[in-house]
């Protein structure tokens, strides 16, 4: 017999039921949501500093920082796209929510490293360097920008397009290859081979049956739906 297993111990439904909450609210800061937290994580907003905690809500503006073992990963409310946050690592949140309830969502990010996984974009995501920006288009790949600025952008699954803010050259980087921009505004892309690509930096245990997808309207008086999603896993009984 099979038993039904839910995922990480209810956290995803209440994950969901936030983000899908926030996004019907229509709060044009609430743009994005902390989702696993490991190490030392801060949350700088309005010039406050706090310890960023699993399930904040993050708004435009709001500035995440990673210390040497900490470990972020943030999803955004309007298409759960996914980016995850290395050691020693800032970035800024920014986001404008639009009509249509999707965010037009940027990054800046001065330095560090950045994993992304977009698979059903909505609204616009771009990744903003002091070298360069990094336009997505359903893709996953990692941004590294170094001390000096320089950065680098590898491309796992899609394509990306990455612009030289020194001179507004854009080139595509494709699956399986890295461009990088130097401080000195010196572009180049390069392929790299499938075996040496850098992966998610935390991917979903390979030995596991994969996550199976409820999703439950719920409608208030007003007749306002809101969508719960349940991942779960079916086990075979020992």
């Amino acid at each position: 017999m099979k038993k039904i297993v839910l995922f990480t111990l209810i956290a995803l439904i209440t994950l969901s039921y936030i983000g899908d909450n926030i996004a019907a609210s229509g709060d044009a800061k609430a743009i994005a949501i902390a989702l696993k937290v490991k190490g030392k994580v801060d949350l700088t907003r309005d010039g406050k500093k706090s310890k960023l905690k699993f399930g904040t809500p993050l708004n435009h503006g709001d500035v995440v920082q990673t210390g040497k073992d900490g470990f972020v990963s943030i999803m955004f409310t309007d298409d759960k796209s996914l980016i995850k946050l290395t050691g020693f690592t800032e970035v800024i949140i920014q986001g404008t929510r639009q009509n249509d309830g999707s965010v037009a969502k940027r990054i800046s990010m001065e330095i560090g490293e950045l994993f992304a996984k977009v698979e059903k974009q909505k609204g616009t995501l771009e990744v903003a360097t002091p070298t360069s920006v990094a336009s997505v288009k359903g893709t996953q790949f990692w941004i590294v920008v170094l001390a000096d600025g320089t950065t680098q952008a590898l491309t796992i699954e899609g394509v990306i397009e990455l612009m030289n803010r020194m001179n507004g050259q854009i080139v595509e980087i494709r699956q399986a290859q890295e461009g990088e921009v130097d401080d000195q505004g010196n572009m180049r892309v390069e392929d790299v081979p499938e075996d040496e690509l850098r992966r998610d930096p935390d991917p979903e245990p390979e030995d596991e049956e994969p996550l199976r997808t409820i999703e439950i309207d719920l409608q208030d008086e007003n007749g306002n739906t809101r969508t719960i999603e349940i991942q779960y896993r079916e086990e075979e009984d020992e």
